[in-house]
């Protein structure tokens, strides 16, 4: 059933309306809409909004009035450095530091503290500082300036750039704070006092003397000290004399002092050897000392074209004609292989071999050596057509070797060096029609022998006085466990080591014990790899040896009857001797119950039934 609204006038809406908004028989202005009164929680919130607000804006106004607009309207510290922007090391310079207070309120203190790079040497300053190295220089005026000048020599390397930095400390006049500002100078060194020249032959022949000439001088004003000569010779260039002359392992020359103007001379005289060919190169550099820190002034190169000789001849140690290492023990193979290169025959040939020791005894066992029919005099090996036939005439293009073996001493004794160089020298008596004799010289070759270590692993049951170390029955039995010590053992006495590891692994049948000792270092197991691990950071030579042990246990079963009993695998040892830079590591069998070290216990590692 539809109800139906009743539907009105606008005459009887408009006089509802009126009887629902009349107030005291009148009818309110809509148009106006009246605010309800604020509470006064909200008012006081308002109020400290807006006084917070000026606060802050009283703050920032004065913040940047201070430090933009009154200070620095009013007041104006201004910085510069006068002086070089290139200079010559060692040649004196100046450079003035100028302030400037281009305001108009004054300045009531200044400081000034001079940094300065260590190459830089302060000779003299106007004004100069007070103890502590610093300037005060008190109060500027408006509108006055001033200045502080430093004079002294730059002692850098060339090229370098090098900084001065001027670090000022000052308060306003109307200020109770300290302000800071800097002034830095950036300077090259593009050039040094020091010149340096080197003179030599542009070709030269193998065997024959070659002479360099280096001459260093001060081109300065004023004297320069502490200067380091070096050359860098090439390896197949072997030096014979120089002047001045050169100290017992001396590579450098010092000169103390060079006057102004003055030029000093140094001669080297040398010759080619054998191995040389092509174009070599000679060098020599110059530069200050500071402590023992060279700082480079100059460098100088020659190259000289070196033709071979008439006879071509080198030196093999072990496969290599360059420097190595040995092994206290080993046996040095040496070859010398000599060929006429020339188009003449020469005759009348002879070798000489000498061995040099570094600080002590050449360590060769004479007793044991195969001198390739040499005859040997001290620590010389001589050879001559009486000994080989090939040295009395070789024809061009024919050519011959000779081999020898000398065994390095299996042990070292007191004052025995642990390195020295082999030198061999080819002597010529004859070549085509010319009777003269020429000498030739080989590349030498020093051999320096790694630390004299030794290390071993042995499994024990008894001690060696013969206490009982491990426990339960021996032979081993099957169902019942029986305990071992192994024991790690380094020995050395030559050079010191660093990162000394001996390392194994136990089986999967052993159980770690967890019981360890050493004398040095630290032992180590790791359960889920198995591996033990016996670790030194650094064994000096005052040690001598070090132990370390730890303690395995087994429990034999049925398949284990009739044999011994693994307790460790292959056990290895790494270290790296200081010395020579050599990496040292050497391999040892694996240890079972056989104890072969262990005399009361012998017999009595193969499992027995129970």
């Amino acid at each position: 059933m539809m109800v139906r609204r009743k539907r009105h006038s606008s005459r009887e809406i408009k006089q509802e309306l009126r009887s629902i908004y009349t107030r005291d028989g009148h009818i309110p202005n809509l148009t106006k809409l009246d605010r309800a009164g604020r509470s006064g929680f909200t008012r006081l919130l308002i109020k400290l909004i807006l006084l917070f607000g000026f606060l802050s804006a009283i703050a920032w106004g004065g913040f940047f009035l201070f430090s933009q607009g009154f200070f620095h309207d009013n007041e104006t510290l201004v910085l510069t450095v006068e002086g070089p922007d290139e200079v010559k090391s060692g040649e004196p310079s100046s450079f003035t530091f100028i302030y400037e207070n281009t305001g108009s309120v004054p300045i009531a203190s200044l400081k000034m503290k001079l940094n300065v790079p260590d190459s830089f040497h302060v000779l003299s300053s106007v004004p100069e500082p007070d103890e502590s190295g610093e300037w005060t220089i008190g109060s500027v005026s408006a509108g006055s300036d001033g200045k502080i000048t430093v004079s002294g020599v730059f002692l850098s390397e060339v090229p370098s750039s090098q900084r001065l930095q001027a670090l000022y400390t000052y308060k306003p006049a109307n200020f109770n704070s300290d302000f800071q500002d800097i002034a830095t100078h950036k300077v090259e060194i593009v050039d040094s006092v020091v010149a340096l020249s080197l003179t030599g032959p542009e070709k030269a022949l193998a065997g024959d003397t070659s002479e360099y000439v280096v001459n260093v001088q001060n081109t300065g004003s004023e004297p320069v000290y502490n200067l380091r000569v070096t050359p860098n010779l090439p390896q197949d260039f072997s030096l014979s004399q120089s002047d001045p002359a050169l100290g017992e392992n001396e590579t450098s020359w010092n000169i103390l002092t060079l006057a102004p103007g003055e030029l000093k001379a140094i001669t080297l005289k040398g010759s080619f050897t054998s191995t040389a060919s092509g174009e070599q190169k000679v060098s020599v550099s110059v530069g200050f000392v500071d402590d023992e820190l060279t700082l480079p002034q100059a460098t100088q190169e020659v190259v000289t074209d070196v033709l071979g000789g008439s006879v071509a001849f080198s030196v093999i140690v072990n496969g290599s004609n360059e420097n190595q290492n040995a092994q206290v023990g080993d046996s040095l193979r040496i070859s010398i292989d000599y060929e006429n290169a020339s188009e003449e025959t020469v005759e009348d040939l002879s070798f000489d071999m000498n061995l040099t020791g570094q600080n002590g005894a050449v360590p060769i066992d004479w007793s044991r050596a195969d001198l390739g029919d040499g005859s040997r005099s001290g620590n010389t090996i001589s050879w001559d057509q009486s000994a080989i036939s090939s040295l009395k005439k070789l024809d061009p293009d024919d050519s011959s070797v000779i081999d020898l073996l000398l065994p390095v001493s299996s042990e070292l004794n007191l004052g025995d060096a642990d390195a020295f160089t082999i030198t061999v020298t080819l002597t010529l008596g004859k070549v085509g029609n010319v009777t003269s004799t020429r000498i030739l010289d080989a590349t030498p070759i020093t051999v320096s022998l790694n630390s004299d270590v030794r290390v071993n692993a042995q499994a024990r049951y008894y001690s060696e006085s013969g206490s009982a170390i491990g426990s339960g029955p021996l032979p081993p039995k099957v169902g019942e466990t029986t305990s071992y010590r192994v024991y790690l053992n380094v020995t050395n006495s030559l050079h010191t080591l660093s990162g000394v590891k001996m390392s194994t692994t136990i089986p999967q049948d052993v159980t770690w014990l967890d019981n360890t000792d050493t004398d040095i270092g630290t032992v180590s197991y790791n359960a889920t790899t198995r591996l033990v691990t016996w670790s030194i950071s650094k064994m000096p030579v005052t040690v001598g040896h070090a132990g370390a042990w730890f303690d395995v246990l087994i429990h034999p079963d049925a398949g284990d009857v009739g044999r011994f009993v693994k307790l460790a695998n292959t056990t290895s040892f790494e270290a790296k001797d200081t010395v020579t830079n050599e990496s040292l590591s050497e391999s040892l069998s694996e240890l079972t119950s056989e104890l072969p070290e262990d005399d009361f216990a012998k017999g009595e590692g193969v499992v027995v039934d129970n």
